[in-house]
């Protein structure tokens, strides 16, 4: 529970009837509560002296000074950090969180919403300004793990953590920086062939830190299995945020919960473990809306979890996979919300998206789930409208289409379903039974004269035993990898299209290979897309007709309550925007 909420600072919200509050939250809870038995480890914490074991999390809010709708949206931060305000337009993804997000448009907040965020990442590191939690000790035996990295440029040597080029998380340490058990592995493929490195060709340079001879080579991947034995209870996390958000519903009406790739993988968990359901026997969240999470999990709630894992396979990574399978122990349980899952062109390219509404090992389209609707949004990548994408080592260029206005639409309709019980949309994702759903290797085969991945290189989910606690994990059969069907020009029929994509001057995609490197295979890079030649077909080349085309494109989205009628006009210009930048095509 909610031991204590301690705001350090509350200010005025830029000229809004809102403020900024920022401070930490502090929890009690009993590792024997049945509401909190599924979280690993918490038994072996040594209680204080009333039984209970603490923790505490940083929070944020910002909540309505007057005239608030008395709804609530609790935010996971992605890796520590706020993010911009949520389904509003124009503001940045990712942003340091030192102070207040920049409000863009506002639109939760013209709507009244309270809108907060709860640290939940032990390996987060606050120093730096990151939103994160300071999780309870377990006393265990030292035991097993590994670290798995894949670099862009060489580098000398790497922390026993997931950190990067872009991100630092704190490490585990080894228990012997002598210890010749510890073995080290390299390929040229996210699952391809490994290669046992010789023990005394690298090294532990101290307690959290290794190297190789000759330095970590760019776009190789690297797995290091040692042993540990600093063991955070990781899941306290998934209890922080819980009882947080469960604190709000004091106050509202309703509470729902938002995330965004690791922040939505941590959402699915949070239901895989039935945990929407506090101490009290109440449900807490009403609505959840998951983006990019495809059908993964994470290290959340393990012995030795690294909550900040980027490409790494995990057993989190395994069944369940489907809405069903996923919301099974919730049911049970009771407080099964109802949930909005959406997904990039990217997570099916991945070879995983398709398994939330697929049967696993036959691609069979799985039956509507009463509780969850699933939204591809063609065309588009995991990374969406950031302008980092264009100076990565990619093959193809790549395309900013921005997804926001699809996003913000279809959390209306979740908002609909839960507050006012009005049926959302069926889901739209790619089937088999409307020949939409096809493999991977039959879509690459309508494109011509760009740059197309191995295909022997292409990423699976094999299968995997989501219980296992042994490293190096062990990897079975593909699961099948579903993509959607593109049309004449390379574009995908299935899912919701933006105008950009349904009346297009290219060809826009959720793949990209890796710009080429001599002895190397030709793999997809993460997350991004690529922005191709039409494969067969020009647009028209006149403009008044080509924006006529668009309008009716935005005007039918719109109808079928994919975007909100005031963002219209913003999917249409940048369809146009696009046209003008191509150019007319003969």
């Amino acid at each position: 529970m909610l031991e204590s909420l301690e705001l350090d600072t509350v200010e005025p919200y830029r000229d809004l009837a809102y403020e900024w509050a920022a401070g930490t939250a502090r929890f009690a809870v009993r590792a024997d509560e049945p509401s909190n038995t599924r979280i690993v480890d918490l038994g072996a914490v040594a209680p204080d002296h009333d039984g209970m074991v603490r923790f505490r999390a940083d929070v944020r809010l910002l909540r309505p000074t007057s005239g608030g709708s008395e709804r609530a949206l609790v935010v996971v931060p992605n890796r520590g950090m706020l993010g911009g305000l949520p389904f509003s337009l124009d503001v940045p993804l990712m942003m340091p969180t030192a102070g207040a997000p920049e409000p863009g448009d506002g639109f939760l907040l013209d709507r009244g919403w309270t809108i907060a965020w709860c640290g939940w990442q032990w390996d987060v590191v606050r120093e730096g300004g990151g939103l994160g939690l300071e999780a309870p000790l377990a006393t265990v035996e030292p035991g097993v793990m590994r670290v798995e990295f894949r670099p862009d440029v060489d580098e000398p040597t790497h922390g026993l953590g997931d950190s990067s080029f872009l991100f630092h998380f704190a490490h585990y340490p080894t228990v012997d920086v002598a210890d010749p058990e510890a073995t080290l592995s390299v390929r040229t493929a996210p699952l391809g062939q490994k290669e046992t490195v010789p023990r005394k060709r690298w090294r532990f340079v101290d307690e959290t830190h290794f190297e190789i001879d000759g330095g970590f080579r760019a776009f190789h991947w690297y797995e290091l299995v040692y042993r540990s034995a600093i063991a955070p209870v990781v899941g306290t996390g998934l209890l922080a945020f819980r009882d947080f958000a469960s604190s709000l519903r004091d106050t509202h009406n309703f509470v729902f919960a938002t995330g965004r790739s690791q922040s939505g993988r941590f959402l699915r968990q949070l239901l895989f473990d039935g945990l929407n359901v506090d101490e009290r026997g109440n449900q807490v969240f009403d609505g959840v809306f998951a983006h990019i999470a495809s059908a993964r999990r994470g290290e959340f709630n393990c012995r030795y979890g690294q909550p900040a894992l980027t490409h790494p396979l995990t057993p989190g990574y395994g069944p369940p996979y489907d809405s069903a399978g996923l919301l099974e122990r919730q049911r049970a349980l009771g407080g099964a919300p109802k949930v909005f899952f959406a997904n990039s062109s990217w997570e099916y390219w991945r070879g995983d998206g398709a398994l939330v509404h697929q049967d696993p090992h036959t691609g069979t389209d799985l039956p509507e789930d009463p509780d969850v609707r699933s939204f591809h949004v063609a065309g588009t990548d995991h990374f969406g409208k950031v302008p980092i994408k264009e100076s990565l080592p990619l093959a193809n260029p790549v395309h900013l289409l921005d997804p926001e206005p699809i996003l913000r639409a279809l959390f209306v309709q979740l908002e609909q379903w839960v507050c006012e019980g009005v049926e959302p949309s069926p889901s739209q994702v790619p089937r088999q039974v409307d020949g939409t759903a096809v493999t991977r290797a039959e879509a690459l085969r309508s494109f011509h004269d760009v740059a197309l991945p191995d295909p022997e290189s292409l990423p699976f989910t094999p299968a995997i035993d989501p219980d296992s606690t042994t490293w190096p994990l062990e990897l079975g059969d593909p699961m099948v990898a579903l993509v959607s069907a593109v049309d004449a020009g390379g574009n995908e029929v299935a899912g919701i299209r933006l105008p950009a994509v349904a009346a297009p001057v290219a060809a826009y995609t959720g793949w990209n290979p890796r710009a080429h490197r001599e002895g190397l295979p030709d793999v997809l890079y993460e997350f991004a897309g690529s922005r191709l030649p039409l494969q067969t077909g020009s647009p028209t080349s006149d403009r008044a007709d080509y924006e006529r085309e668009v309008r009716r494109v935005a005007g039918e989205l719109v109808a079928a309550r994919f975007l909100i009628e005031p963002d219209a006009e913003r999917t249409v210009a940048e369809a146009l925007a696009l046209y003008d930048w191509a150019g007319p095509i003969e």
